[in-house]
């Protein structure tokens, strides 16, 4: 019956294509493969790690029928959520849910105060732009959209990772999931740069940096989503056999540096060195150390000069203001003193959108500080920066941890790629980003999912 009325609805998706466009047969295909995750929670787990990247993106409708919220991934998180708890209502004793550690139960009880005490102040923010590129005031329920339950989706979902771990199922079909995605990405972009002719000298341009807006997210977030992407690719590539599906895993890590370095953000680019140079330095076998410096060597000669006019862009003259791009000096410096009105406790999440110097038109017209450091005191102040750290080195000792322990190499190779993902956040956040969720670190929350599970299910077996 779930397959009938799975294909029933792909056929119907299809057909109102010919008649109505490419957004009724997403929606109808959609509905079908819901009716196929009803039955088997483990698809929908899947297709959610596959799609979460273009959540945020315009790539997929934001809404349906003019309901907001309604659109294909939280379509499918329903459906998944739904087919779980009625497999371990109906499978008693077959289906184990993973407890939350209590410090990520602390994490997300921090997340909802910040967005509770913004939800206060939220509506005197400066106008934000909607998907339609019209600006319209912020209100309550949008707000508490776009800080709290949408990030609060990617959790979810990392959640129902570790549940497919945990219950003795092979969960290494969602790296693939995630190489998918990946080349989807990849696809997507150099499809778009190759149509509209635009050359490299030109997105290497500080005129530029918005040439990728259509797609929904800034150039910044997009590098960090693409660096995130390959240090899992590439570290759990180095775990596996050597085989065919090895290559394909490579392939699809390169692809995710090629579109990192295409967004030409300097922070990206960081992000790949980063990534490269842990590469370097924690591998102990020569030939891996000698395969990684031929391949940096090569890239590097062969590497066109608009990315390094790029990534040197205001190094030659010393300016801090070109090498920042204006943070410094129009949001950094205004927001700064905000920050000890409330120095313990913060403004609220996305307080920057409401900020003195933001409403009064003494900075840059920005809905985030442009530094996860610098929003992190703002939000949530001193006391959340605290717990914020301790979180983040509980979740590094799991993936290290994990990444010694773990018996089977491909795993391995995975945790440790994550482990570099909270580097790079580290890293790219000087300049951008948060150190709540948000879509682009989308991977690294998922390998801290399968690290729960597993770690729950290594528990398991030493209590055995």
């Amino acid at each position: 019956m779930a397959l009938a009325g799975g294909m029933l609805a792909f056929i119907l998706g299809a057909f109102l294509a010919l008649l109505g466009g490419v957004f009724p047969a997403i929606v109808f295909t959609v509905v079908g493969l819901g009716l196929l995750v009803l039955f088997n929670y483990r698809l929908g787990v899947w297709l959610l790690i596959l799609l979460l990247p273009f959540a945020a993106t315009y790539l997929i409708p934001r809404q349906v029928l003019g309901i907001t919220g309604l659109n294909p991934v939280n379509v499918l998180l329903a459906a998944t959520v739904v087919g779980l708890f009625a497999a371990y209502a109906f499978q008693r004793g077959r289906i184990v849910l993973v407890p939350i550690p209590k410090l990520f139960l602390l994490y997300l009880a921090l997340i909802a105060f910040g967005a509770f005490m913004g939800s206060f102040s939220a509506e005197k923010s400066i106008l934000q732009l909607n998907p339609q590129g019209q600006y319209e005031a912020m209100t309550r329920t949008r707000y508490l959209l776009d800080v709290f339950f949408k990030p609060l989706v990617i959790l979810i979902v990392a959640w129902l990772a570790a549940v497919h771990v945990r219950n003795g199922d092979s969960a290494k079909s969602l790296i693939w999931a995630i190489a998918l995605a990946t080349t989807i990405l990849f696809s997507v972009i150099t499809t778009y740069l190759v149509l509209s002719g635009l050359s490299l000298q030109v997105l290497a341009s500080t005129r530029a940096r918005g040439f990728l807006s259509w797609i929904g997210m800034h150039a910044n977030e997009l590098g960090l989503m693409a660096n995130m992407m390959f240090a899992v690719l590439l570290y759990t590539a180095m775990g596996m056999e050597k085989d065919s599906r090895r290559l394909l895993l490579f392939a699809a890590a390169g692809l995710a540096a090629m579109t990192a370095a295409l967004t030409f953000s300097r922070g990206a680019f960081l992000g790949l060195l980063v990534v490269t140079a842990f590469f370097l330095v924690t591998r102990r076998r020569f030939t891996q150390l000698g395969l990684g410096l031929v391949v940096l060597l090569v890239v590097a000669f062969l590497l066109p000069e608009a990315f390094i006019e790029r990534a040197t862009t205001g190094l030659e003259r010393r300016d801090v203001g070109t090498i920042t791009a204006g943070r410094l000096d129009d949001i950094w410096r205004h927001l700064w003193p905000w920050v000890w009105d409330s120095p313990l406790i913060g403004h609220g999440l996305g307080s920057t959108m409401w900020a003195p110097a933001n409403l009064s038109g003494a900075m840059l017209p920005v809905g985030h500080p442009h530094s996860a450091y610098l929003g992190l005191l703002l939000d949530l102040g001193l006391v959340g920066a605290v717990i914020v750290t301790i979180f983040f080195w509980s979740m590094w000792r799991l993936l290290r941890q994990l990444k010694r322990q773990h018996p089977d190499p491909f795993w391995r190779g995975l945790f440790e790629g994550g482990a570099v993902c909270i580097l790079l956040l580290l890293v790219q956040g000087v300049t951008d980003d948060r150190f709540v969720p948000t879509y682009p670190q989308w991977t690294m929350w998922i390998i801290f999912g399968l690290a729960i599970g597993h770690a729950s299910l290594i528990n398991k077996t030493a209590e055995k």
